[in-house]
């Protein structure tokens, strides 16, 4: 029987005040390592730095006396508890590239007008040291539960979630669970996720390099071009670009030492599940360039200009679909890699929850074999659904509306993936984020966190893994 969650809110909400100073020492400390992906190497599958994070965590779970697994470095378990099932909150440890633009050190936690900044302090840092303190909590309460507790913490999300693809072939799988790395109230479904490099053919152009973008999942906020001065005059170049092109954000031209010509245009980052809200610098430089070179443009140009575009739910390239649970498909340039020896562009796509992964994968092949163009898969997932009156939904459910007294709110859909996809039917996304509250800039310059929200969100989560225990 599922403890009475009302009358445990206060006790929940003092603990959480009590070790608000030990949580923000843990949390700095997970933030101080730069965890994004490195170089895979023997015993380290995403690189050193993924793993010192995953060492440093389980470490401090193991000084406060949980049990804890290293999964090779993939992933890790605290658990709490004994019991024959187990439910579980999985989390991670990996970041995207910090970027640029941050008011302060991203990898220094700095409290700021009643908001906690730094890399990961929203995703997902923030929630997987506040779901070990959730633990903490409710041993401290001496509940009695029927299930066993499983904190779950991943070094891969970011990239692919191999992380538990790899977890769930060598460890038991909990019944149930949640991760606290989306929005509330409830995440019933996930879109799919595709994620493609798309090639071009290598043909005579002006263009000596063309970047932009560190991630498939991020809108590129940067993108740098550098041109043949002996074929471009920058002077042409610079009085050629129209502000509407790159949405107002900053353009330079200049040449460089060695006489070439160097074009920076910004943009706006934002999550690659929902890059209509972001402003793509490489589509910003494709329109510059095009609108430049004219009829001379190379393909690869005209199609990021004219046939991606602003367009983020593909409907110039065929692609678009939409249904009425989970939304339209979105689709996001996230990498171009031009140069002398390739031209590809990293592609990534959400798409419906009625799509299937084949008919998706069917309907990119068709579009690219319309352009002539070569692709390979680099990821994918199919779509993620829990119908909305399962056991999972409805307590994690009652816990939000117990914690917050909202309730109106309903689950809904994204286009982001998490966790929830690998591990089945009886998973879902579940915070941290809350409805209506400003952005907390996830996979951009000064993510942060509301200090308030997030103590809300322990309160919830904390509750939630309770009601799923019990």
């Amino acid at each position: 029987m599922m403890h009475d969650l009302t009358q445990l809110k206060d006790q929940v909400r003092a603990k959480i005040e009590a070790y608000w100073p030990l949580f923000i020492r843990d949390l700095a400390d997970v933030v101080a390592i730069n965890s994004e992906r490195g170089e895979t190497e023997p015993g380290y599958p995403f690189g050193k730095e993924p793993a010192r994070a995953l060492a440093a965590f389980l470490a401090r779970a193991a000084e406060e006396g949980f049990e804890t697994d290293n999964v090779d470095n993939y992933a890790g378990t605290v658990s709490y508890g004994d019991g024959a099932e187990a439910v579980g909150v999985m989390a991670h440890l990996d970041i995207v590239p910090a970027g640029k633009g941050w008011a302060s050190d991203p990898f220094t936690l700095v409290e700021r007008g009643g908001r906690l900044y730094g890399r990961g302090v929203s995703d997902d840092k923030g929630p997987a040291v506040g779901a070990l303190y959730g633990l903490k909590i409710i041993r401290d309460l001496g509940l009695p539960l029927t299930k066993k507790i499983q904190l779950i913490v991943g070094t891969n999300e970011e990239q692919g979630s191999k992380c538990m693809e790899y977890f769930v072939q060598h460890r038991p799988v909990p019944s149930m669970g949640f991760t606290p790395d989306a929005g509330y109230p409830l995440i019933f479904a996930e879109k799919g996720n595709l994620w493609t490099e798309l090639s071009f053919p290598v043909a005579d152009s002006p263009i000596r390099s063309f970047y932009g973008g560190e991630a498939f999942n991020a809108v590129p906020a940067e993108a740098v071009v550098v041109l043949d001065g002996k074929r471009v005059d920058a002077a042409a170049l610079a009085a050629s670009i129209d502000p509407e092109d790159s949405r107002g954000y900053e353009t330079d031209v200049r040449v460089e030492d060695d006489g070439n010509v160097r074009l920076c245009v910004k943009g706006l980052a934002a999550h690659g599940s929902v890059p209509e809200i972001g402003v793509n610098a490489v589509v910003s430089a494709a329109m510059i360039l095009t609108r430049f070179f004219g009829d001379e443009a190379d393909g690869l140009l005209k199609f990021v200009a004219a046939e991606i575009g602003r367009d983020t739910r593909g409907e110039k390239l065929g692609l678009a679909v939409s249904d009425a649970d989970s939304g339209s498909l979105s689709l996001n340039l996230g990498k171009i890699r031009y140069d002398g020896e390739e031209r590809t562009l990293c592609i990534d796509i959400r798409y419906p929850v009625t799509l299937t992964l084949e008919g998706m994968i069917d309907a990119y092949t068709a579009m690219a074999k319309r352009y002539n163009l070569e692709f390979k898969v680099i990821s994918s997932s199919s779509p993620h659904y829990v119908p909305k009156d399962s056991v999972v939904v409805s307590r994690l459910m009652s816990a939000y509306r117990t914690a917050t007294g909202d309730l109106e709110a309903e689950p809904y859909a994204i286009g982001g993936g998490t966790y929830a996809k690998k591990f089945g039917g009886n998973f879902v996304a579940f915070g941290p984020e809350f409805p209506n509250q400003e952005p907390s800039n996830i996979h951009n310059f000064d993510e942060n966190v509301v200090i308030e929200n997030f103590k809300k969100h322990l309160l919830i989560s904390t509750m939630a893994i309770i009601a799923l225990a019990s």
